[in-house]
């Protein structure tokens, strides 16, 4: 049983405070934006000029190089797109539900027999060749597997999957502030890449750059303080965008109505936690790519592929054990340690829907991020051949609508993945007996919920 719970917290209008680890947190993060604003600055004091004649001299249209104030509009413009196409996004969730997990599972085995298929047609349907290229088949074959067992095996477990998609479109609907965490993260971990960058470029010489001179104690300190910065300061800034937009969708189960600054302060009030979870993924990241060096140092090629393997086995472990850690930090107000034994335990107890989530919900999700792109390509060739009319520039304006449609797709998918396992956290919680009550839960699909939860347990048991 949790020791205590958000909304009570919520409804008495005092949240927790942790002014030591919040100011911690920001002379760390804090260090991070100066040590790489001063290497902006100077980079820029060496190449700005530089930079500026090559974006006048680059050929682009004149709109987008006359002033910042045009380019500022274009990324507003853009941000006030990504936000209308996520509340769109929502309401085909809601609508759709089980049936983007069908459409999903139908994409993605097309997708992964799309390499076997065109080997065999170019090998002129020699099967041979086929088999002797095996592995090519290899992610066809789990896809189709595992579409084959979600549909028949776990039928019922992925029906009440099918309805938490649709709660969750519900959710964003109702609770759009779930969106702006992620949207702030997603800009800020451009920035801290863009100084993470400047970091690099400003402290190693470009002989060590480009691997003509050895690295050394002097070149690589600089570096090295950057590369843990960097990485705790994004990990943390998503996780904590993670625990205010989950927080928010807690508080919305039961039964209040959360703003966003009750996002936040729910999650400030484990800012500790939140902190040392930061730190302990640092340290797996560091460890995973230090495998991975290991590996090609030691192996060559086969090398290589056994430390990616060994970095992806741990990076998979630490990714299971914490699925529901942030969830349950901010809705039980819990530190890391607790978070992640509490976390182990519901995956322990409710792995196939979390298998389930990360399969067939995903598919699903993918979905609508394929909508995303296909529709900025369509629009982008339109919008290139009604400027110039000629095909070059048509497929490049593709090309860039394309690489521009990352923003909504990826604002879409991170924050739905959140409140998807938040839900599927207060749901396990409910059918548990730990969260009791009335929810948000529409009467309706909360029969539908318990059904198809019953049924897969009577299965699970037989």
């Amino acid at each position: 049983m949790a020791k205590a719970d958000i909304v009570s917290y919520h409804d008495k209008e005092n949240y927790p405070s942790h002014t030591g680890a919040v100011a911690a947190v920001i002379v760390v993060i804090g260090g991070f934006i100066a040590y790489g604003t001063y290497s902006l600055i100077q980079l820029w004091n060496q190449y700005g000029q530089d930079i500026l004649d090559a974006i006048q001299t680059s050929g682009l249209p004149d709109f987008l190089t006359a002033n910042i104030y045009t380019i500022g509009g274009i990324f507003g413009a853009l941000i006030v797109l990504s936000l209308l196409l996520a509340v769109g996004a929502s309401a085909l969730a809601n609508r759709l539900g089980g049936t983007l997990i069908y459409l999903g599972a139908v994409f993605m085995n097309v997708i992964t027999w799309l390499a076997p298929v065109a080997l065999l047609v170019a090998s002129g349907f020699n099967f041979g060749i086929l088999a002797s290229s095996w592995p090519v088949m290899l992610p066809g074959l789990f896809t189709l597997f595992m579409t084959i067992l979600l549909f028949t095996v776990y039928r019922d477990r992925v029906r009440r999957a099918g309805e938490i998609i649709k709660l969750t479109g519900r959710v964003c609907l109702d609770e759009k502030g779930v969106f702006i965490p992620p949207l702030v993260t997603m800009f800020f971990t451009l920035i801290s890449a863009l100084m993470f960058g400047a970091i690099i470029f400003q402290f190693t010489p470009m002989d060590v750059l480009i691997g003509n001179a050895e690295w050394t104690l002097e070149t690589a300190a600089p570096v090295g303080i950057g590369v843990v910065l960097y990485l705790f300061t994004t990990i943390f800034f998503y996780n904590f965008a993670y625990g205010t937009s989950s927080a928010m969708v807690y508080i919305y189960m039961r039964g209040r109505d959360p703003a966003l600054g009750d996002g936040v302060k729910s999650t400030l009030g484990v800012i500790g936690g939140i902190a040392a979870l930061s730190v302990a993924s640092v340290v797996v990241v560091i460890v995973r790519f230090a495998l991975q060096r290991l590996g090609r140092e030691v192996g060559g090629a086969g090398g290589a592929a056994v430390g990616r393997a060994a970095g992806g086995v741990i990076g998979w472990i630490w990714a299971m054990i914490n699925y529901f850690t942030i969830p349950a930090m901010v809705a039980e107000q819990t530190g890391a340690k607790d978070g992640i034994k509490r976390s182990a335990g519901l995956v322990r107890r409710n792995f196939v829907d979390v298998i389930i989530k990360e399969t067939a919900v995903r598919w699903g999700f993918g979905v609508l991020s394929a909508v995303f792109f296909i529709a900025f390509a369509v629009g982008g060739a339109a919008i290139g051949w009604f400027y110039s009319g000629d095909l070059i520039t048509t497929l490049i304006f593709a090309v860039v609508f394309i690489v521009f449609a990352a923003i909504p797709s990826s604002l879409v998918l991170r924050t739905f993945d959140i409140v998807y396992v938040t839900l599927l956290y207060v749901f396990i919680r409910r059918q548990e007996g730990e969260v009791t009550g009335k929810t948000a839960i529409p009467s309706a699909m909360e029969r539908e919920l318990k059904s198809a939860y019953n049924t897969a347990q009577r299965r699970g048991n037989e």
